[in-house]
């Protein structure tokens, strides 16, 4: 109970903090005098909060081997997100790259609490098997159940709609490189875990890959 708390904590922490500096602490009231910045953050909070009741484990570092090569690219990723939370609030008040949009900004609302939703279902189905690494965990099961019942990568689902949606509450055109690399992470990702899936559990993952969709049901 007390690792799961403080790994939440951390998640909690690695996201809000950034955006605090980024737009400037001393001048949080501006911040909220936005509706779609200040549902944002009550997104996130009302996430933590779900995490916790369900006792969703977030721990990303479970692994079964050594992926060092795995390791660096996260970290990497990490990196990168945690500079893009600090850029994009800095760059909401400068008006900087700005998309002179409201509109934009309830739409990235939007796809982040979509996101998130989706994201807590998947993780509440994957349980202790869920890692950032593409890996395999003692007794691995298929799950194919709630969300993976409709589509196989609900995680990347979440991803490719809670990045951009970030960039468009804060209104900046950087949406679209976001877009872009999130899309070649998440087609990176999906034919190297497949590929594993499949080897692992043959006839089987060959089935459910038939009858479900990989990101979006009926169309991918």
């Amino acid at each position: 109970m007390l690792r799961r708390s403080a790994i939440l904590l951390t998640h909690l922490v690695a996201a809000l903090v950034p955006m605090a500096i980024g737009w400037n602490a001393r001048d949080l009231p501006q911040f909220f005098a936005n509706p779609a910045r200040a549902g944002l953050i009550a997104a996130i909070c009302a996430g933590a909060v779900a995490v916790f009741i369900l006792r969703i484990d977030l721990d990303p570092l479970r692994t079964s081997g050594n992926p060092t090569k795995e390791s660096r690219a996260l970290a990497a990723m990490a990196a990168a997100s945690i500079l893009l939370l600090v850029f994009l609030p800095y760059a909401d008040r400068h008006h900087l790259l700005e998309v002179p949009s409201e509109a934009a900004r309830w739409l990235g609302l939007l796809l982040c609490c979509t996101g998130g939703v989706i994201r807590i279902l998947a993780l509440r189905q994957l349980g202790p098997q869920f890692s950032a690494y593409v890996t395999l965990q003692p007794d691995h099961q298929l799950i194919q159940t709630g969300i993976y019942s409709r589509i196989r990568h609900p995680l990347y689902l979440s991803l490719l709609l809670a990045g951009p949606g970030v960039a468009l509450v804060f209104a900046s055109q950087l949406v679209w490189p976001i877009l872009i690399l999130t899309i070649a992470f998440i087609a990176n990702r999906i034919e190297v875990e497949e590929t594993l899936l499949a080897k692992t559990f043959q006839g089987r993952f060959r089935v459910y890959r038939d009858r479900t969709s990989a990101l979006l049901p009926f169309v991918f």
